[in-house]
């Protein structure tokens, strides 16, 4: 039998067995696909200091100063370190992210992403979170799927003192985001739960302790993340 118009144009293509390579012209800076050039910009930026070194320059002058007087590689760049990312403009659609620049794309607000390692929040945590979102996120907050805290619509003058709020409950934003070791994933019931097969709460802290601001490990070559899981033997 003979397949119909319709059923034509539905078939799949063929499979060639290749892997599409990328865009001409797109540089991916990495030397086996793209040539021996020099580093990509990221690359050069994160070679230039340690991205951590940031956060002093934001306490001390760019909160003071404004949003325009922050330099290309810190908040496009650096600021991710500390968990901040720049807001997208109003009124330009996800279609456009990929044709336009970060100074095109972007609002002078911020998006502050909160670390949680294994999920977990005191009530006294959970009532300081709330307090920054009502004075500096128009009473908003996101949870994502990796146990992280999301405010938006922050203000660069606004950053010190919610970093001052979050210290005092012992929340931080440290390695947020960036070429780092990202939230340590785990139960969020640990310690708590009746009948665990394994409590890995102390385990979160150690990775915590001796990861989380390490300058050996600042610099990786992509984000890196971690979860712990516990399995029960089988006899």
């Amino acid at each position: 039998m003979t397949p119909s118009a319709d059923t034509q144009d539905k078939a799949p293509a063929a499979a060639s067995g290749r892997v599409r390579g990328p865009r001409k012209g797109t540089d991916l800076g990495q030397w086996k696909v793209s040539g021996r050039a020099p580093l990509n910009h990221n690359e050069e930026f994160k070679a230039e200091e340690n991205s951590l070194n940031v956060r002093q320059r934001i306490i001390d002058t760019y909160s003071k100063t404004g949003y325009a007087s922050i330099p290309a590689d810190d908040v496009h760049g650096r600021f991710r370190w500390l968990g901040l990312y720049t807001q997208r403009k109003q009124g330009v659609d996800g279609a456009s992210t990929s044709k336009l620049d970060a100074e095109s794309l972007s609002d002078e607000y911020f998006m502050q992403r909160i670390r949680l390692d294994g999920g977990q929040l005191t009530t006294e945590q959970t009532r300081v979170l709330g307090g920054i979102s009502r004075d500096f996120a128009r009473g908003t907050a996101d949870v994502s799927d990796r146990q992280n805290i999301q405010l938006h619509w922050l203000r660069i003058e606004d950053v010190p003192e919610m970093w001052e709020r979050l210290d005092s409950v012992g929340l931080t934003t440290l390695e947020a985001c960036g070429d780092t070791p990202r939230v340590f994933l785990g139960s969020p019931v640990a310690g708590v739960e009746a009948d665990p097969i394994i409590d890995p709460t102390p385990e979160l802290e150690a990775l915590r302790s001796e990861f989380v601001g390490n300058p050996d490990y600042v610099n990786l070559p992509r984000k890196f993340k971690t979860a712990i899981t516990g399995s029960r033997t089988l006899d």
